[in-house]
C-alpha cells in the first residue's frame, strides 16, 4: 500500500474509532461529504491541505518527511 493510501486509511480508522461521521467531518472543515466519501474510497487523491483539514477534525495532525531512499 503507497503511503499515502495508508494515511488515508488511518484517518478513516481514527474516525470511525472517535465514532465521527463523514457528515461530522464536514461541518467541521467544510470539505463535501461527497468529497469525504471520494477520497475514502480511493476514488479520489487528496491534497495535503485537505488531509490536514481532515486530521485537524479529529485533534491529529499529519508529520512528512523528506528522507533519501
Amino acid at each position: 500500500m503507497n503511503k499515502s493510501a495508508e494515511t488515508i486509511r488511518l484517518l478513516v480508522e481514527e474516525r470511525h474509532n472517535q465514532k465521527m461521521t463523514q457528515q461530522e467531518i464536514s461541518d467541521i472543515t467544510g470539505i463535501q461529504p461527497l468529497n469525504l466519501a471520494r477520497f475514502e474510497s480511493g476514488g479520489r487523491v487528496p491534497t495535503l491541505i485537505v488531509l490536514e483539514k481532515y486530521a485537524n477534525a479529529l485533534g491529529k495532525h499529519i508529520e512528512i518527511k523528506i528522507c533519501d531512499d
